[in-house]
């Protein structure tokens, strides 16, 4: 396992264990089940794993942790939507206490978007800022899919440690320019010293015919630290380790995961409410008549429009 400096003070393994896919907005794996899967990853040599308070996953790390032994080993990144003081603290002691960790190593603002954005988000800013100066969490950052996002940051001169984009050689979720604008931008903020950890390399799933020249593309991109990639199954966390050490693929293991797909499922008990839609940053859900459909070539898969709905009628499977 390779690791790398993605700020001063941490140090990762290049493969980031994207752990939304184990928890309830996706394959939705009994607690132990899916944290045995971190484990084994841990067990491995990944030593870094990506969450949110969205993902409502801190059990499931929680007890990986119990299981692989050196929780002190493991860099955690999480993130919150949160706009002001209270809501950040909230957030940051939710993460504390569902971890069992007096520290969490890296806290991010959740989809930000520009430069207005940050603004908005000043307050939370400034208290995880705090946080950094009380030794609470090691970085800050910000996850995005907005090319603006970015230049924000650099643009207002925001103390950032960290930032994690949407990269992938089909542009596949970026939503205000393509690879080459969003590559443009994290060489830039690399520049100013700012550590990048890449998400979804295979389009959360749409580049998986063509996953392994996905994903040396972005590997191969100069700027980028680490790549987080979700993982429910020993299998896949054996699969990407082998790529990270060789470059290629092992062929059972190919061949096992190419048969593999996810997609965005809608119960025909949809209310129509259209929480989904207002939800969703990709413009992919609709209301038509009195049910939600779902344009698939727009869908990201991130399963974020799920924990809106009031009669849980989403998944993805």
């Amino acid at each position: 396992m390779e690791y790398v400096k993605l700020t001063p003070d941490l140090t990762v393994s290049k493969l980031c264990f994207g752990s939304l896919t184990v928890g309830k907005l996706q394959a939705d794996l009994p607690v132990e089940e899916g944290a045995e899967v971190i484990a084994y990853a841990l067990s491995r040599g990944v030593n870094f794993i990506d969450t949110a308070q969205l993902y409502e996953n801190y059990d499931y790390i929680r007890r990986a942790l119990e299981i692989a032994r050196h929780p002190d080993d493991v860099v955690i990144s999480s993130k919150t939507y949160a706009y002001t003081r209270s809501m950040a603290e909230e957030a940051v002691e939710e993460a504390r206490r569902a971890l069992d960790r007096d520290v969490i190593d890296i806290f991010m603002l959740h989809e930000q978007e520009s430069a207005h954005t940050l603004r908005g988000h000043a307050e939370a800013l400034e208290y995880l800022y705090e946080c950094r100066e009380r030794g609470v969490i090691r970085a800050v950052g910000i996850s995005t899919h907005h090319v603006a996002a970015i230049r924000g940051v650099l643009s207002l001169g925001l103390p950032i440690d960290v930032v994690h984009p949407i990269y992938n050689k089909r542009s596949v979720g970026i939503t205000d320019g393509n690879a080459d604008d969003m590559l443009a931008a994290m060489r830039d903020a690399k520049a100013a010293g700012i550590g990048i950890f890449a998400m979804k390399p295979l389009g959360g799933g749409h580049l998986i015919a063509d996953a392994e020249s996905a994903l040396s593309f972005v590997l191969n991109t100069d700027c980028v630290d680490a790549v987080a990639i979700g993982m429910q199954s020993v299998t896949e966390v054996d699969a990407n380790i082998a790529f990270f050490e060789s470059g290629r693929f092992p062929d059972d293991a190919k061949a096992a995961l190419s048969k593999k797909r996810r997609r965005l499922i809608i119960e025909d008990y949809c209310l129509g409410c259209g929480a989904c839609v207002a939800r969703c940053r990709s413009g992919a859900l609709s209301i038509v008549g009195t049910y939600t459909v779902c344009d698939n070539d727009r869908c990201k898969l991130c399963g974020y429009c799920v924990p809106v709905c009031p009669v849980f009628a989403i998944k993805v499977i």
